[in-house]
């Protein structure tokens, strides 16, 4: 009996040690990043005074603990556990192609970063990155570092405008809101989650069913909720305090401190409070202000903190085959619409519109409405209002009931008494994107309706109807939503009620409407060097435009206008228009990494924006239909809304 009972531990033991050399062994294989963000730090150890900012308090900004401590206790951690870690920059977030060499990127307390950083770490994890953002980050903008002697305006959230948006474009991967920055005095941080593998492996490694953070003195900490319906699970909560400075905001055990979120192709740990503070590091190193990478005093739970943090990172970085798809996803609707003549003499148009977020990513625009003319010239003043979040929510039990993911208003057009009579279009629009940002890619309508306005001839009234779609196109067409939107944008245009869907698209016309969907105004100064066309031809300004905007190239020194449109020159036309990011493992049959526009393909694959066909091909020389070009430049409009 000894002997079998002998046996069986050695059995365990062999199967034990060789769980442990194939985790091991897998961790020193992944490529780990973490990021030394040199702003964070110069940020940490400033100081700045209080005051008023347009009728706002601004508290004092006080020199913070050493950012860079953080920092080198995660790669010291993840060093001593076995993990393949490296230093990052700020210089290497400037890449998506840099940071796409990592299986996983480690964030402690990196609060400092630009609108493109954030939208690079964005596109990383939509890729399949994995990632771990401990205690926040991107909250402060990098590009308006505040400087000796002002005050620091990062915590009004001046360049996002709205709580919904908090982290600008990088909100979406934590698909969450943030509710507000919370003091809690002797708070505990545990887990009710025992299902998801992060906290069934951190409990199993542990031998015990929670973990137990405890923090007796005072400290900060995010609380952020989930959107219903959305990805992120709480995997650590806020479970007990004894002090909290928001009695109204905050209940015990509701808010998460942790939580493990799925979002395009990679997996993201979001972490609200300071984990880091509970780890004890025993290493020499370049430690500041005389840390020693010691845990601080007043905290408790060291090896439960450095468990946890470990299976976070094993979670992120495990090659994976999930996809929680980013769904862009709004709809825009009018009524009430209604016409007359006022007694000032001017024709007056009104209505009511609303916009609603129905998919899984905040949103952000401005709403717009235009009367035009049959030439497309714009009648009246028309009528703009920025909307600065719409979020991904649709409960009315929300977070703290402040998530707006609907928004309706009544507005009124005036125009002049001697409007002429005949038939304008109302075009109802959004323009996704921040209301200061001014590059071309980050500011351009995504969907819009369209209603017709009719005068008769000597009547003071006119009717109102919905636009008519083309007559080629039903509802059973594959293309149909595609093509009527883009037809509401004002980007397609069809002839005698017809669209033409299969008909062949030509480079002119392919570039025509990538300008239009960009929003970009023909230059009629733009030039081109094209031996097959000169100044004054038809399609000479947009093509040469096209070409200023690298959405269409030369081809051995010709421009063949009226040539058909490859797919390998639409991947081109889209990825370079809308600057779009995508990195692919996935390589064509037809498409090898020679190709001109293997990056450009990969790109559209990458986000979605195509699939190739059943047996692995592109078939990059293909020709391109105008219903194939509609569907592929509504769902960039989709794809890349910021």
């Amino acid at each position: 009996m000894k002997k079998i009972f002998f046996s069986l531990l050695a059995t365990c033991a062999f199967l034990l040690v060789t769980e442990l050399s194939s985790s091991q062994a897998q961790a020193a294989t992944q490529r780990i990043g973490v990021v030394f963000s040199e702003s964070s730090e110069k940020y940490a150890n400033t100081t700045h005074p209080g005051g008023i900012y347009q009728g706002q308090t601004v508290s004092p900004k006080v020199d913070y603990s050493s950012t860079y401590n953080k920092e080198l206790k995660a790669y010291l951690l993840y060093q001593q556990q076995g993990f393949n870690v490296e230093k990052i920059y700020e210089k290497d977030l400037n890449s998506l192609e840099a940071l796409s060499q990592y299986d996983a990127i480690v964030f402690p307390y990196t609060v400092m970063m630009n609108h493109q950083q954030r939208e690079n770490v964005k596109m990383y994890v939509r890729n399949g990155g994995g990632a771990i953002f401990a205690f926040q980050t991107a909250r402060n903008e990098a590009t308006k570092f505040p400087k000796a002697g002002q005050m620091d305006l990062s915590p009004l959230i001046y360049d996002v405008d709205s709580w919904v948006m908090e982290w600008d474009n990088l909100t979406e991967v934590f698909n969450a809101r943030f509710i507000d920055d919370v003091v809690l005095g002797n708070a505990t941080v545990s887990n009710t989650n025992t299902v998801h593998p992060i906290m069934q492996n951190a409990t199993k490694e542990l031998g015990k069913s929670k973990l137990n953070l405890t923090k007796t003195d005072q400290e900060w900490v995010e609380i952020i909720k989930p959107w219903q319906g959305g990805s992120a699970t709480p995997i650590l909560y806020f479970s007990d305090y004894d002090y909290t400075s928001k009695p109204q905001t905050m209940k015990k055990n509701e808010f998460g401190a942790a939580h493990a979120i799925e979002y395009g192709k990679g997996r993201v740990v979001q972490i609200g409070f300071k984990i880091f503070d509970y780890i004890n590091i025993d290493a020499k190193a370049d430690w500041q202000d005389n840390e020693n990478g010691v845990a601080y005093t007043t905290t408790r739970g060291d090896n439960d903190a450095k468990v946890f943090m470990k299976h976070a990172l094993k979670w992120t970085a495990e090659n994976h085959k999930g996809n929680t798809p980013r769904r862009y996803n709004l709809s825009l609707y009018s009524d009430g619409v209604q016409s007359y003549v006022a007694p000032s003499g001017q024709f007056v148009f009104y209505s009511t519109v609303t916009v609603k977020n129905n998919g899984n990513v905040p949103a952000r625009g401005t709403l717009k409405v235009e009367i035009l003319d049959t030439n497309g010239y714009v009648v009246g003043q028309g009528h703009e209002r920025y909307i600065p979040g719409l979020a991904a929510d649709a409960t009315t039990d929300n977070a703290d009931r402040k998530d707006i993911s609907t928004h309706s208003e009544k507005y009124q057009i005036f125009m002049p008494g001697n409007l002429a009579a005949g038939t304008y279009t109302i075009r109802t629009s959004f323009i996704e994107g921040r209301d200061d940002r001014k590059n071309v890619d980050e500011k351009f309508a995504t969907i819009a309706e369209i209603k017709t306005l009719t005068r008769p001839k000597g009547s003071n009234k006119a009717t109102i109807a919905v636009a008519s779609m083309f007559q080629d196109i039903t509802t059973s067409n594959s293309g149909y939503y595609d093509v009527k939107n883009l037809q509401a944008l004002g980007i397609i245009n069809g002839s005698n009620g017809k669209f033409n869907p299969q008909g062949t698209l030509t480079r002119m016309q392919a570039t025509e409407m990538v300008l239009l969907a960009l929003g970009i105004t023909t230059s009629s100064s733009a030039s081109m060097k094209a031996r097959d066309a000169k100044p004054g031809d038809y399609g000479y300004a947009q093509l040469a435009t096209g070409i200023r905007y690298g959405i269409i190239s030369l081809e051995n020194g010709k421009i063949n206008a009226h040539q058909p449109m490859t797919r390998a020159d639409m991947a081109h036309a889209l990825v370079n228009g809308f600057k779009l990011q995508g990195f692919s493992t996935n390589t064509f049959s037809d498409v090898p990494p020679s190709h001109t526009y293997y990056k450009d393909i990969q790109a559209l694959y990458a986000l979605g924006i195509t699939t190739g066909y059943a047996d692995n091909s592109f078939k990059p020389s293909g020709t391109v239909t105008r219903q194939n070009f509609a569907q592929f430049v509504n769902r960039t409009l989709y794809a890349n809304a910021k």
